[in-house]
């Protein structure tokens, strides 16, 4: 693992942190923490970032692969239903005229 992976750990736990929209109070509570001052000092890169805290924080949506290696995590799709598949499949067997009165029809009503 490179030095500069594990050196913006705590800038992309802020990131998430924000994109959770909490503050990090509200996330310290969030993750059981009976103070926000040991988040506080990793988001601000005083202490290293504990595994334990990445976890009890990717319960309340924080994305922890992101944050402990960079890279979004990819979430699996369920895969569709047959009713579903044969709509998606009409739908894309559409010309443009076509595609446009089916849109302009679900938006309408």
């Amino acid at each position: 693992m490179s030095i500069d992976l594990v050196g913006y750990i705590h800038v992309r736990l802020r990131e998430e942190i924000d994109r959770c929209g909490l503050s990090l109070a509200a996330a310290s509570r969030a993750a059981g923490e009976s103070s926000p001052q040991r988040l506080k000092e990793v988001v601000s890169g005083r202490q290293k970032c504990p595994a334990d805290l990445v976890a009890k924080l990717a319960v309340i949506g924080v994305d922890a692969q992101y944050v402990l290696v960079g890279e979004r995590a990819q979430i699996a799709k369920p895969p569709l239903a047959p009713d579903e598949e044969m709509l998606l499949e009409a739908y894309r067997a559409m010309d443009v005229a076509g595609r446009k009165r089916t849109l302009a029809g679900l938006i309408s009503g």
